[in-house]
């Protein structure tokens, strides 16, 4: 099976002419789907900082527990980060721990913003660690702004519109793990998968992989793997930039295949502020509540079964 291309970025990081690392970055996106891209800043950073991170799930359940959702574990105060384990009904068959900014941005006021807005809860016992995992959050923070603007560059908006909308982040790091022969049942046109074709509701989606099993879905329909490499991460095109761009840029269908053996991985979606307006950027027209990101994430929420009278639907 064809691989996606993989493509070097370093140029967007040099201070210097940026035309052809644009025009790469670019193509390849509308060809494979996803690109992996190496060159970057610190990038030898990526492969330690996501397996230290993944050590949230080698620790002890007393250490585990007052970091799992409420919706899991009744009593604790977090809802949106922190951990989540597996459910069946789930159509991503892992355990994850959410990590989200630093000092949340409030948005606009609406019934159920103070979950959206809610602190990471840390495991106490390993400051050194979350220290690792928050820098990690900014690296990738800092990678994804770059590709933005490139990726709004190609597409004909301003450097300055397409970055606007993700000043003040609500982005999110995320840790996942697969068990061993996790969605070995659950069959896609004949291929098992541990997670189900999807495209990510965010800007864009920095994906590391442990071990293979991730694909991209291309323009033309095909499936391809995403490659291992060192110190490299896939970038995946959101539905919100879809949205953003009024579909110039399209979002990226993606899954993971079943393995019998364990996988884990690390995703950092780049999302706007809260408050930001996620209709087309060349949109003139007046902006309302309706158009945020809040709004559509507190609607997307809402409809979930496992979130049905915990986040209420902003349309009341």
């Amino acid at each position: 099976m064809d691989q996606v291309d993989q493509v070097d970025i370093s140029a967007l990081f040099s201070g210097g002419d940026t035309t052809s690392c644009d025009q790469i970055l670019w193509e390849g996106l509308r060809r494979t789907g996803s690109v992996v891209v190496t060159g970057y800043a610190d990038a030898d950073q990526i492969d330690r900082r996501a397996r230290l991170g993944l050590e949230i799930f080698d620790m002890p359940d007393a250490v585990l527990d007052p970091l799992t959702t409420r919706i899991q574990h009744p009593g604790n105060a977090n809802i949106y980060r922190g951990l989540w384990r597996c459910t069946p009904e789930r159509l991503l068959q892992n355990d994850f721990y959410d990590v989200g900014p630093e000092d949340p941005v409030p948005g606009p006021d609406l019934p159920g913003m103070d979950i959206l807005t809610e602190q990471t809860p840390w495991p106490d016992s390993r400051p050194d660690w979350a220290a690792e995992v928050r820098a990690h959050y900014n690296l990738m923070n800092w990678i994804g702004q770059a590709m933005i603007v490139s990726i709004g560059r190609s597409a004909g908006f301003e450097t300055g519109t397409i970055a606007a909308r993700f000043r003040g982040t609500h982005s999110t790091l995320r840790f996942l793990n697969y068990a061993a022969g996790a969605g070995k049942g659950r069959q896609e046109n004949g291929v098992a998968v541990s997670a189900g074709a999807h495209i990510d509701e965010s800007g864009l989606s920095l994906l590391w992989q442990g071990a293979p099993g991730l694909q991209a879905r291309g323009q033309d329909g095909v499936w391809r793997d995403i490659p291992m490499l060192g110190n490299a991460i896939s970038v995946h095109v959101g539905g919100v930039m879809t949205g953003l761009t009024g579909g110039a840029v399209p979002a990226t269908p993606h899954r993971v295949l079943a393995s019998d053996t364990p996988r884990q991985s690390v995703g950092f979606f780049l999302e706007p502020a809260l408050g930001t307006a996620v209709t087309p950027a060349n949109h003139k027209g007046e902006m309302t509540v309706r158009d945020t990101y809040a709004w559509q994430l507190l609607k997307t929420f809402s409809q979930r079964s496992h979130w049905k009278g915990i986040i209420p639907d902003p349309e009341g």
